[in-house]
């Protein structure tokens, strides 16, 4: 009688590479999936009971552990990862579909085993509406509405700390280092090769041991030559090593060679962070920065430090340290701290200004690392520090996904990962980690929102704060009727105007309150067809200025981005000092390196010329002579004239600002002031001789603020998508509908000139809202083709297709724009874009054919070749005049 095959054939839990990217590899290790699920239920049992939503919970995450992987025997599978061009890059293994094989008799459980390894929003949210529908899950599920995704977030916490764990102590450092996804970070004890550091420390016992068997297949010569003739008739490796490593298991079931038994010693980084009771204020800002807190610094330490869950709104004029008074107080409370900012800008100089207190940080706890990630949506960056240097890491680009001390990005892309917006694997770890205990958001510039970014502004600082969250709202100039608003449940600290600690106001910095005088230049007609005008007066009045002041630090600022250019260009024959270019719509890497030299020049005192648009008037860390402005609304003045003599220490500071009339009517840039408020606001600037703030402040107001119903109600049924498994919602997440300053989505422009093959993050790029591609008669470019990426699951990387019919909010879009080159097709009567890396995009290409309004919903057609697409976006309920 023939032996009946075995059901479970192949009993692995993972594979290891010793020599991933050999071809021919000289073995391959095997992990018993007993001995993974064993460590796996081992590592449940140790964690925190605090962790756990409720008493029940850690029984059935042990249940889900237990079944997590009876899949994989069915399922095991070797393949091959090749490079864009179809090369051989390294060995992978597959179990694809094996956590829907998980059975177990209690369905929570069994959910959790098939939920695991994805976390995408779809499944969390629909496994969660389906757990409600049953008793006695609702009462959990309607007592805290996390507690499944909870529940499922220490399952794949402990699955993937045994998975790195395996990795590094049977032999593949390299998958190691690729694990995707958990908040922790695994360091080797240099001194100790069986021992490991874990950071953060999820277990109530001060040290663990784990202990990895583990199978070897060493190739025969007869399998080498296998490999040796696929590779040479280019067929598939990956399922010749598969047959291969099937053979080996089911021929030779005595001979398999076991691996030395490895006793892995796990514990807590040696030099953790408690929770800043061993520092006070003083002894904090002594520290970090060398200097003594102002009262607000020390206000604010003592509410952040030693407050559970603060809630604050801080108003202090420009200049007095903000940022220090959130970050230091929450690096010393080991917080993870969440700067969400106004502007894409801004995050060059934040990134430096924290990074250098990171850097020292680090020195003060010399064996644990700590880390800064910079999110701008298409693209996360993660910085590592460890005794004061950045330490260099060859990682998994989509690793760590909020996994940071600080983290600083935009309130366009925070409100896209408050909603699980992005990746469609891992997408729940956004909102898991906003909503961690030790989560601090600080929103900087709070008062540079207006109309629908305020609408969502305001309702996603009422989501946080009634969702527990510790929370701070900083400004400089937020107009009363926002200010009233947030003060009816933050507590308010208010160093401006006439509150209770306005006398502490002359205080807040290290030196007298900035004095700076002002000039009004007289307003002059400009004709909107016929820009050069005001560009050719700008240009005499800043030239005027340098000649009456030599060697001076100066910033110019306007309002468009063309106007910005041509300044440029004009001053930039005859400049002797150093010249710079910055606004919105230069390449990230570019704006940079323009940032990185004016705070050389302006740390070193030396003299310089910037000429910019708005871009430059929040957060940046300048102190210019003289400040020149185009005139604009008070708000965005105040702002501006922050970054000149913002040290106090300039003795004939000046600031400058050019009117301009447009017909009869307010300039575009002006309209947060009705008729009346302009002309006052006019009137107050021509009459003062001195920039006086308070008075200028006085003219700060939204009048013209439409809070539009739509977007509140987007926002609230989104929430209950995400937060309350409430699937009636879902087609519109699916839409990737998420409006964030308009109801306008964006496009990414990107200059191909052909240096950088296929990698699409090396070439210049600026993000533009798509109503500022549509076609006219001058602004149709040769070689201009629109791209969407998509994440392709197959070959788990990021992929570019033509774009595809649909709506614009769930598609990233790319318009890549290819620099003539020998054999590029070039259509008739199309001149080929002029790109210049110190200009930036300064021509928007015209891609789009606007198409006829459909009830509420914009479209656009795009159409080249045999490409045609429809994109469906939301139009505005307000036109602009």
């Amino acid at each position: 009688m023939p032996k009946k095959k075995r059901s479970r054939i192949y009993d692995f839990g993972r594979l290891f590479f010793p020599e991933p990217h050999n071809p021919i590899p000289r073995e391959v290790r095997f992990q018993p999936l007993g001995n993974h699920v064993k460590n796996v239920m081992q590592l449940v049992k140790w964690w925190k009971a605090e962790n756990f939503p409720f008493d029940s919970s850690r029984q059935r995450v042990l249940e889900a552990a237990k079944i997590h992987d009876m899949g994989k025997p069915q399922q095991f599978e070797i393949k091959v990862q090749t490079d864009a061009r179809g090369e051989f890059k390294h060995y992978i293994y597959s179990f694809k579909g094996h956590r829907f094989l998980a059975e177990s008799k209690d369905e929570w459980a069994q959910t959790l085993a098939i939920g695991h390894h994805d976390f995408s929003i779809a499944d969390i949210t629909r496994d969660a509406y389906r757990l409600k529908k049953q008793q006695p899950y609702a009462e959990k599920l309607a007592k805290d509405p996390l507690a499944y995704a909870r529940e499922l977030y220490i399952l794949e916490m402990c699955d993937q700390i045994e998975a790195e764990l395996a990795c590094r102590a049977i032999g593949d450092e390299e998958q190691a280092e690729s694990r995707a996804f958990m908040d922790y970070t695994i360091a080797a004890d240099s001194q100790d090769t069986t021992q490991y550091f874990l950071d953060p420390w999820p277990f109530f016992h001060p040290s663990i041991q784990l202990t990895f068997h583990s199978w070897s297949m060493e190739l025969t010569p007869e399998d080498k030559a296998k490999l040796e003739q696929c590779q040479k008739d280019k067929k598939d490796l990956g399922k010749t090593l598969d047959n291969i490593a099937k053979s080996w298991w089911e021929s030779y079931p005595e001979n398999r060679a076991k691996q030395p038994i490895v006793k892995v010693t796990v514990k807590p980084y040696p030099d953790s962070v408690d929770d800043g009771n061993h520092w006070d204020c003083r002894t904090c800002y002594q520290q970090l920065a060398s200097f003594e807190p102002n009262p607000m610094q020390d206000k604010m330490y003592e509410a952040i430090a030693r407050q559970p869950n603060p809630a604050i709104l801080l108003k202090a004029p420009t200049g007095v340290g903000k940022l220090e008074a959130v970050l230091f107080p929450a690096l010393a409370s080991n917080y993870r701290l969440i700067l969400p900012l106004p502007a894409r800008s801004l995050l060059e100089d934040h990134k430096q200004r924290v990074e250098q207190y990171l850097k020292r940080f680090s020195q003060l706890h010399p064996r644990r690392e700590f880390s800064l990630v910079v999110d701008t949506g298409t693209q996360m960056h993660r910085w590592v520090y460890k005794g004061g240097q950045e330490v260099p890491r060859r990682i998994n680009p989509r690793r760590h996904l909020y996994k940071g001390d600080v983290i600083l990005t935009t309130l366009d892309k925070f409100l896209y990962r408050y909603f699980a917006f992005g990746d469609k694997q891992k997408s729940f770890i956004f909102p898991l980690r906003i909503h961690q205990e030790k989560t601090l958001i600080c929103f900087d510039e709070a008062h540079s929102y207006d109309e629908v970014a305020f609408t969502n502004f305001r309702s996603l600082v009422q989501s946080l704060y009634t969702g527990g969250r510790s929370l701070v709202l900083m400004t400089a100039t937020m107009p009363p009727e926002y200010l009233e608003e947030f003060a009816r449940y933050l507590q308010v600290f208010d160093y401006m105007g006439e509150s209770e600690y306005a006398a502490e106001r002359k205080k807040l910095a290290h030196f007298e309150k900035p004095q700076r005088g002002f000039e009004w230049l007289a307003s002059i007609e400009r004709n909107p067809r016929e820009p050069e005008a005001f560009q050719t007066y700008f240009r005499e009045a800043i030239m005027a200025e340098v000649q009456a002041k030599p060697n001076c630090r100066l910033i110019a600022v306007v309002q468009t981005v063309k106007d910005a250019a041509a300044i440029y260009q004009q001053l930039k024959g005859e400049a002797r000092e150093p010249l710079f270019l910055y606004h919105g719509r230069l390449d990230s890497r570019v704006r940079q390196q323009v940032y990185e030299g004016l705070k050389e020049h302006d740390e070193a005192g030396k003299p310089y010329r910037l000429i910019t648009t708005s871009a430059i008037e929040v957060g940046c860390d300048l102190n210019c002579e003289i400040l020149m402005s185009e005139i604009c609304p008070p708000e965005n003045l105040i702002q501006q004239v922050g970054r000149c003599n913002r040290k106090g220490n300039i003795a004939d500071a000046k600031v400058v600002v050019i009117g301009r009339i447009v017909g009869d009517r307010i300039p575009f840039y002006g309209q947060t002031l009705d008729e009346n408020g302009w002309a006052e606001y006019q009137d107050c600037l021509q009459s003062l001789t001195h920039f006086d703030g308070d008075k200028i402040a006085q003219f700060i107001r939204r009048s013209h603020r439409v809070d539009d119903y739509r977007v509140v109600e987007l926002f609230s049924m989104l929430h209950d998508y995400v937060y309350g498994a409430d699937l009636t919602y879902k087609p519109l997440h699916e839409k990737g509908l998420v409006v964030t300053r308009s109801w306008t989505p964006s496009a990414t422009l990107v200059y191909d000139d052909g240096t950088h093959g296929d990698d699409i993050h090396k070439m210049p790029q600026a993000s533009v809202p798509l109503d500022r591609l549509i076609q006219n008669k001058e602004n149709q470019y040769a070689n201009t083709h629109v791209f969407e990426r998509y994440y392709n699951r197959e070959n788990t990387c990021w992929e570019l297709r033509d774009l595809r019919p649909g709506y614009a909010y769930a598609k990233t879009i790319l318009i890549k724009i290819s620099a003539t080159h020998e054999g590029a097709l070039m259509p008739e009567a199309q001149p080929e874009y002029q790109y210049q890396a110190d200009l930036g995009f300064l021509e928007l290409p015209g891609v789009f054919i606007k198409l006829k309004p459909s009830g509420l919903d914009d479209k656009l057609l795009y159409k080249r070749e045999k490409t045609t697409a429809i994109l469906t976006y939301p139009g505005s309920l307000t036109q602009p005049s």
